[in-house]
C-alpha cells in the first residue's frame, strides 16, 4: 500500500487531516480513547470498536467547544445530536484508519516530541510562557488526566510522522506545470457594453391585472399551513434587577476585607522518587545518593526531572508543581518549602508518596485584593443572587396561576405583568421568541390548542419563562394577495427584465454575426461600451462578473455577448475579442512559485479525499 501511496499522494493534506482531527479532539476527546463498557456500537474500523458511548462523549464535548466558541451566537438547532452525529463518528473512523497505517508502519510517537507540543502549545500559556498549573487546570475541566492528553499527543506525534512519509512522493509534472501556467498567463482582449437597468423597466411594467392573474393561476404557491397568534406573558431576568441593599453590601464587603487578603505564593517543582516492590533498599537509596548528587554538581533540576522522577505527571514538566500557600502539600514538603530560598534545593525530604527534591522556582507576597474589586464582585453576586430569588418566587406563582385559571389576565394583574400577542406562527417557523419550537411545540399541544387551557410554564435559555394561551387560530389556506402582492411583482418584473435582456442579447449578436463591431452597436443603441486589453484572471481593473464571463467563453468565440449583472443598476453584455496563449517566461519567479504552490494545495485537497477513500476501501469499516 505504500507504493501506491506514493504514486498518487501528496503532503499538504496530511495536514488538514491532522488539523481536523486535533481539532476535533485536543482539549475535547482524548478520553473517549479510554472508555470501558460494551464494544460493540456505532462502528467498528478493522479490529478496532467505535462504541455508542465513545460517539456520544466525542459528540458531547463537540458540543462544549461549539458553545464555548460562538456563545450566544451559536442556533442551538445546531447543536442537535442528529446535525453532529455524522461528522464527529466520520472524524473517529478517520483517526483510527490513519493511526491503524502508522502503526502497520511501525511508526511510535517521540517523548520529546510529545513533550514539546505540550510546551509549545500556546494554549497552555500564561503571560506569554508555559504554565504548568494552567495546563493542568485546562485538562481537568475538560476532563481529561495528563495521561489521556499525553496519549493523544503521542497519536498526534504518529500522524505527523506518517506526513512526513508521504511528503516523499509530493511531486508536480512539468507537463501539469506548464498547463497550470499557461492557463493562469493566458491573456484575452474584453469588450462589453454597460446596459442600465432603466434600458429594461419599460419592458418590465406590471399592472395589478397580471398580478391577479399570476396569483389565480398559481395559488399553489402560496398555500400557507394552520397558523395560531397566542397571548403570552414572559418573566426575565431584567424584570427583577433591582439594587443590592447597601447595609447587606457593607456587612459583606468588611467580611471579605477580612478574609480575601492573598498569601504568600511559593512557585515550586520536585523530583518523586518512589521505591518498587522488587527494589531493594540499599538499591533504592543508591537511586536517592545519585539524584542528590547530579543536583549537587548544579545539574539541570528539570533535565534530571525529565530523567529521574517516577512523578509521571510532572517530570515531562521540568517537575512543576505549581504553587502553593502553605496548605497544598504534605507538611514535610510545606517545611522543607518554607526553609529554602529561591533557586534552593531540598536535601532528601520523606512522605508517604516517596522521597522528594525540591526546588522552589519564585515567591509571590501576600497581596489585598483592592477594595473596589471586591465592592464590584460583592454587588454583581448580591444582585444576580436577589434577582434570581425573585424571578423564581414570580416563576413559582406564575405556574400556580396559569393552572388555576381561565386565559393570562388574572395571572399578569397579580404579578404586575402586561400580556402580550405574537404574531402568527406555524408548526415549524416562527418569529421572535417564537423562533423557540418548545414555545410552538406548546401552542399546538392537544392541551392548549384543543382544550383551551394555559401552557405550563416553559423555560427558555437566559433564564427566561414563558407561559402562553391560544388566542386566534388561523386554518391553512392561501395566504391573501395583499400578503403576497409585493412578492408576485418582484417575480414577474424580474421574469420581464430577463425576457427583455435575452431579446436585447439576440439583437446585439445578429449585429456581430453581420460584421458590425460592439462600438458600432453600442452608439446605435445609445449604450457606453468600455475595452480592456491583455486581461489576465487576475486583472483588477474589470469588474469580477466581466472577467469570469471574458475567461469562461471559448478562445474562438468572438462574435457572441453574454449578459451578466455589472452592479445594482446595470448589466454588462460581455464580448471576448482575442486570447493570446500563455508564456511562461511573462511571469517572475515569485508568480510562479506562489502558482505551483496553489496547484499544489488544490491537488493535495483531492488526493486527501482519495486516500482516505482508499483508506476505508482497504480497512474493514463498519458504520452501525
Amino acid at each position: 500500500m505504500l507504493q501506491s501511496m506514493r504514486e498518487g499522494v501528496k503532503s499538504p493534506w496530511v495536514l488538514v487531516v491532522i488539523g481536523l482531527i486535533v481539532l476535533s479532539f485536543v482539549l475535547t476527546g482524548a478520553e473517549s480513547l479510554t472508555f470501558s463498557g460494551a464494544q460493540s456500537g456505532a462502528a467498528k474500523v478493522n479490529d478496532r470498536e467505535i462504541s455508542f458511548n465513545e460517539l456520544q462523549f466525542a459528540i458531547e464535548q463537540q458540543r462544549r467547544q461549539l458553545s464555548e466558541i460562538y456563545g450566544d451566537q451559536l442556533d442551538p438547532s445546531l447543536l442537535d445530536d442528529d446535525l453532529l452525529r455524522p461528522g464527529v463518528l466520520n472524524n473517529l473512523v478517520d483517526r483510527a484508519l490513519l493511526e491503524d497505517y502508522a502503526i502497520a508502519l511501525g511508526i511510535t510517537a517521540s517523548p520529546e516530541a510529545v513533550r514539546r507540543s505540550i510546551i509549545g502549545n500556546p494554549t497552555f500559556e500564561v503571560d506569554g510562557s508555559f504554565s504548568a498549573d494552567y495546563y493542568r487546570d485546562v485538562l481537568r475541566s475538560n476532563g481529561l488526566s495528563t495521561d489521556q492528553y499525553r496519549a493523544e499527543q503521542g497519536n498526534t506525534d504518529q500522524l505527523i510522522k506518517l506526513e512526513s512519509i508521504i511528503a516523499d512522493a509530493d511531486f508536480i509534472t512539468p507537463v501539469e506545470a506548464k498547463a497550470a501556467i499557461d492557463v493562469v498567463v493566458e491573456r484575452r482582449d474584453v469588450r462589453f457594453l454597460v446596459v442600465p437597468d432603466t434600458a429594461l423597466s419599460a419592458a418590465s411594467v406590471i399592472d395589478d391585472t397580471a398580478i391577479s392573474a399570476f396569483y389565480d393561476a398559481n395559488s399553489g404557491l402560496f398555500a400557507q399551513p394552520e397558523r395560531l397568534r397566542v397571548e403570552y406573558i414572559e418573566l426575565n431576568p431584567a424584570q427583577y434587577a433591582l439594587p443590592v441593599d447597601e447595609a447587606e453590601l457593607e456587612a459583606q464587603l468588611v467580611d471579605a476585607l477580612a478574609d480575601y487578603e492573598t498569601k504568600a505564593q511559593s512557585e515550586v517543582a520536585h523530583i518523586l522518587l518512589i521505591q518498587e516492590d522488587d527494589e531493594s533498599d540499599e538499591a533504592y537509596a543508591a537511586r536517592i545518593d545519585e539524584v542528590g548528587s547530579r543536583l549537587a554538581a548544579d545539574e539541570d533540576f528539570a533535565a534530571v526531572a525529565a530523567d529521574a522522577s517516577d512523578d509521571i505527571g510532572s517530570s515531562f514538566v521540568g517537575g512543576d508543581l505549581g504553587f502553593t500557600d502553605g496548605s497544598v502539600f504534605p507538611d514535610a514538603m510545606e517545611d522543607a518549602i518554607a526553609s529554602l530560598e529561591v533557586g534552593g534545593v531540598s536535601s532528601p525530604v520523606m512522605t508517604d508518596a516517596g522521597t522528594h527534591f525540591i526546588l522552589v522556582k519564585s515567591r509571590s507576597a501576600a497581596e489585598q485584593v483592592p477594595d473596589e474589586l471586591l465592592r464590584a464582585e460583592i454587588t454583581e453576586s448580591l444582585q444576580t443572587a436577589q434577582t434570581q430569588r425573585d424571578l423564581l418566587i414570580a416563576v413559582d406563582q406564575l405556574r400556580d396561576l396559569v393552572f388555576s385559571s381561565t386565559g393570562l389576565a388574572t395571572a399578569a394583574e397579580q404579578l404586575g405583568l402586561s400580556v402580550s400577542t405574537s404574531q402568527p406562527f406555524s408548526r415549524d417557523e416562527g418569529e421572535g421568541l417564537f423562533v423557540e419550537s418548545s414555545l410552538r411545540n406548546a401552542a399546538f399541544s392537544e392541551d392548549v390548542l384543543i382544550d383551551g387551557n394555559n401552557s405550563d410554564v416553559i423555560e427558555l435559555s437566559g433564564s427566561r419563562f414563558v407561559a402562553l394561551a391560544v388566542k386566534e387560530r388561523l386554518p391553512e389556506g392561501i395566504k391573501p394577495l395583499a400578503e403576497v402582492r409585493d412578492g408576485i411583482e418582484a417575480q414577474l418584473v424580474s421574469e420581464a427584465k430577463d425576457r427583455a435582456m435575452t431579446k436585447l442579447v439576440g439583437e446585439v449578436n445578429a449585429s456581430l454575426s453581420a460584421g458590425e463591431t460592439l462600438e458600432s452597436v453600442s452608439s446605435a443603441k445609445g449604450f457606453e461600451w468600455r475595452v480592456e486589453l491583455a486581461a489576465t484572471r487576475q486583472n483588477v481593473n474589470l469588474p469580477s462578473s466581466v472577467l469570469q464571463s471574458a475567461f469562461s467563453k471559448r478562445s474562438t468565440d468572438t462574435e457572441t455577448v453574454s449578459a451578466v449583472r455589472l452592479d445594482d443598476e446595470s448589466y454588462a453584455l460581455v464580448q471576448l475579442a482575442r486570447t493570446q496563449a500563455g508564456r511562461e517566461d511573462t511571469m517572475v519567479g515569485v508568480e510562479r512559485d506562489a502558482l505551483l504552490r496553489e496547484v499544489s494545495d488544490v491537488s493535495a485537497s483531492l488526493l486527501r479525499q482519495e486516500f482516505m477513500a482508499d483508506l476505508k476501501r482497504r480497512g474493514d469499516v463498519v458504520i452501525r
